[in-house]
C-alpha cells in the first residue's frame, strides 16, 4: 500500500481529522476511502468501513441522509460480501434508533439476522468467508481476523441489540468488536441508555405498570396469541407490528381479540390510541414522551391533537404533526 492511492490518503486524512476531534469530517473521509478500494475484498476494507461506521454510531453529531443512503446501499446489495451487508445493517439500526424509528431498527436487525444465520451458498462463498481482514489491536498493531470470526461478532450485536428491543429500558451498548479494537475510533465508549416516558396527569391511568412497561416493545419473539415462541412467525399485513404462529392465531387475535380494533395502517392514528413523540426539532425535550390522540387537529391539517395521559378538565392538549408521532404496537398485542 502506498499514499499515492486515493484511498490511502483519505484514510490518512480520516485518522488527522479524528485526533483533531473533527468526527463529521473523519466519517466523510472514511466513506470515500471505502469508496476509493477497487477490490471488494481487500483486507483492508472492513477496516476502513468499520472507521465509519463506529464513527456514525458514536453519537457524535446526527447522521445525514447521506450517511443512511450510504449503509442502504451497502446493506441492500447482495453483491456485498456478507460481513459488509451485516454491519451496514448493524448500524443502519443504530441510526433508525437514535431516529425513535424503533419498528424500522426492528425491520433492518431482523434481516440482517437472516443474513448473518444463512449457511454459505457454495464452496466459493465458504472459502471467501475464511479469508482474513486486516484489524487494529487496543495497542495500535495490526492483527487479522477471518471475515466469518467478524462476521459472528456482528452478528451477535444484531441478536443483542433487537432483543433489547422489547424492555422497557433499551441499552443501546457499544458493538463486542468496538470493545475489542481501536481504530481511533468510538470503541469503547459506555453502553447509552434510553427509555419512553410516558407523563400521567392527575386523573391518573387505568394502564398496569406492565403495560406502561411494554408500551415500545417491538415484539417479533413469540407469538402474539398463544405465547408460541417455536416457530417462525407470520406478520399481520395490515399494520405489520403483530405476529404469530399460524393463520389459526391470526384469525383468533382478530375476531376475539381485539385486533380487529386496534390495528392500524401505516400513519394512522385514531383518538385514544398510545403514540410517542418524535423527531422535533424546534422542542426536542418532548421526544420519546408517549401521549393520548384526542383527534386530527381541525385547524391544521395533517397535524393530531394530543394529550398527556390522565389529563382532567382545563388541562391543555397540543398539536403534533403526523411525520412527529411514531405508533406504537397495537394494545391487543402489548397485553
Amino acid at each position: 500500500m502506498s499514499l499515492s492511492d486515493p484511498w490511502m490518503r483519505h484514510q490518512v486524512a480520516a485518522l488527522t481529522f479524528w485526533n483533531q476531534g473533527k468526527h463529521r469530517e473523519a466519517a466523510t473521509e472514511y466513506w470515500l476511502a471505502f469508496r476509493g478500494i477497487p477490490n471488494s475484498t481487500h483486507q483492508a476494507r472492513y477496516h476502513i468501513l468499520h472507521g465509519y461506521t463506529s464513527t456514525l454510531r458514536g453519537d457524535y453529531f446526527e447522521a445525514t441522509d447521506d450517511d443512511v443512503k450510504n449503509m442502504e446501499q451497502i446493506f441492500r446489495d447482495k453483491h456485498e460480501p456478507r460481513l459488509f451487508r451485516l454491519e451496514a445493517g448493524y448500524t443502519l439500526g443504530v441510526m433508525s434508533y437514535s431516529r425513535s424509528e424503533r419498528l424500522k431498527c426492528q425491520e433492518i436487525y431482523h434481516h440482517a439476522i437472516t443474513i448473518g444465520e444463512k449457511q454459505p451458498k457454495n464452496s466459493k462463498q465458504e472459502r471467501l468467508e475464511q479469508k482474513k481482514m486486516l484489524m487494529l489491536t487496543p495497542g495500535g498493531e495490526q492483527t487479522q481476523k477471518t471475515m466469518k470470526e467478524l462476521m459472528d461478532v456482528v452478528l451477535k450485536d444484531c441478536q443483542n441489540n433487537l432483543n433489547g428491543l422489547n424492555k422497557s429500558t433499551t441499552v443501546r451498548s457499544a458493538s463486542s468488536l468496538e470493545r475489542t479494537v481501536n481504530e481511533a475510533t468510538a470503541g469503547g465508549d459506555p453502553p447509552q441508555k434510553r427509555t419512553h416516558v410516558m407523563p400521567i396527569g392527575r386523573g391518573g391511568t387505568s394502564l398496569s405498570n406492565e403495560e406502561i412497561n411494554n408500551l415500545i416493545d417491538v415484539g417479533g419473539l413469540q407469538c402474539d396469541c398463544c405465547k408460541c415462541k417455536s416457530k417462525k412467525l407470520l406478520v399481520c399485513q395490515r399494520c405489520k407490528k403483530a405476529y404469530y404462529c399460524s393463520a389459526e392465531c391470526q384469525k383468533k387475535q382478530w375476531r376475539e381479540n381485539g385486533h380487529k380494533l386496534h390495528c392500524r395502517k401505516d400513519g394512522e392514528f385514531k383518538a385514544e390510541d398510545l403514540v410517542q413523540i418524535a423527531r422535533l426539532k424546534n422542542k426536542p425535550e418532548l421526544n420519546d414522551k408517549i401521549v393520548r390522540v384526542v383527534g386530527p387537529d381541525k385547524n391544521n391539517e395533517g397535524r393530531y391533537e394530543v394529550r398527556m395521559e390522565g389529563s382532567v378538565k382545563g388541562d391543555k392538549s397540543f398539536s403534533i404533526a403526523a411525520g412527529n408521532l411514531n405508533q406504537l404496537r397495537p394494545y391487543d398485542c402489548r397485553k
